[in-house]
């Protein structure tokens, strides 16, 4: 990622170089695909006050390695005498396929994760990931000599969505080894607004891209733990918090032909929640409501592909 982004430093640094004028881009639509990696971890406490302990159950996703496909497009309808300035609406959407990754499922006695009486360590190489994002705002544009400069504030609404899987359990504490059966899901969600800046610089051949999201989510899951036969199925427990998240991204294009670019970007996401509800669903009808910690995601995507300009 460093070396990526060193590179798309010097490609800025030289564009000024580059013969240009002001590319008519009232629209573009990318088409792209790559590598994704996320992590995921959340823990409850053993009651609703956050105690007894405060840190019952703890589940983490680690190194979550999917397969992404991406759509992306923009458009500006310009104000009045145009130059490329108006208001600007962009949008996404994408789908990815876990392919590797890991699983660990701890419970512990005492506070501050002491005590710890299970765990296990399973395979989590399969499930899904979604993303949809659409934004408006108002771009203004600088036009220089060689290059012009895009800058919109704006704002929107995503939603993203996490499919996760655990399969092939083994028993750590105690060491009892492999287990049969383990057939378990977590289906994520994070959605809600978000405001935002995106900043383009642009000349006859190359292009720059980045910006800065802030995210205010609101979260919400669903499990099914298949072996847990107390437990109701398809629906053992759920979660509900609020949480916020930033998202950055850095990319860039280079024209090939006519109006058809080479496009490369990279993306990195932080998300988190505040405290929330636990509910559990048993077998017999009854519920039982604790503390949902905390809820942590990483995310971080490399991807390469095509755009075509309008």
């Amino acid at each position: 990622m460093k070396k990526l982004i060193l590179s798309l430093s010097i490609v800025m640094a030289f564009s000024s170089y580059c013969r240009a004028a002001a590319p008519e881009d009232k629209a573009s639509v990318a088409l792209t695909v790559g590598s994704r990696k996320d992590n995921l971890d959340w823990n409850i406490a053993g009651n609703s006050a956050g105690t007894n302990p405060n840190v019952l159950s703890e589940l983490q996703w680690n190194d979550l390695g999917i397969y992404q496909v991406k759509v992306a497009g923009k458009v500006v309808f310009e104000a009045d005498g145009g130059k490329g300035e108006g208001y600007y609406l962009r949008g996404f959407m994408d789908y990815g396929w876990v392919h590797s990754g890991t699983n660990q499922d701890s419970d512990y006695a005492g506070d501050n994760r002491t005590g710890e009486f299970s765990r296990s360590n399973n395979n989590a190489d399969s499930g899904s990931v979604s993303d949809f994002s659409i934004g408006l705002g108002y771009r203004a544009r600088y036009i220089f000599k060689e290059s012009v400069l895009d800058f919109a504030p704006l704002g929107g609404y995503s939603r993203h969505r996490q499919n996760l899987k655990i399969t092939d359990g083994y028993q750590t504490i105690p060491a009892t080894g492999a287990f049969a059966g383990l057939d378990s899901s977590y289906n994520a969600r994070w959605q809600g607004p978000w405001f935002g800046i995106d900043i383009d610089w642009l000349t006859e051949k190359v292009g720059l891209h980045g910006g800065a999201e802030y995210h205010i989510a609101r979260y919400t899951a669903e499990a099914d733990w298949n072996l847990r036969s107390d437990f109701n199925h398809p629906k053992s427990f759920e979660h509900k918090a609020n949480g916020t998240g930033y998202v950055l991204f850095l990319g860039g294009d280079y024209t090939v032909w006519r109006k058809w670019a080479l496009t490369a970007d990279v993306n990195y996401q932080k998300w988190n929640t505040t405290g929330g509800t636990d509910r559990t669903y048993f077998s017999d009808g009854t519920t039982a409501t604790t503390r949902l910690n905390e809820v942590n995601w990483t995310s971080s995507a490399y991807m390469l592909g095509i755009m075509r300009r309008f």
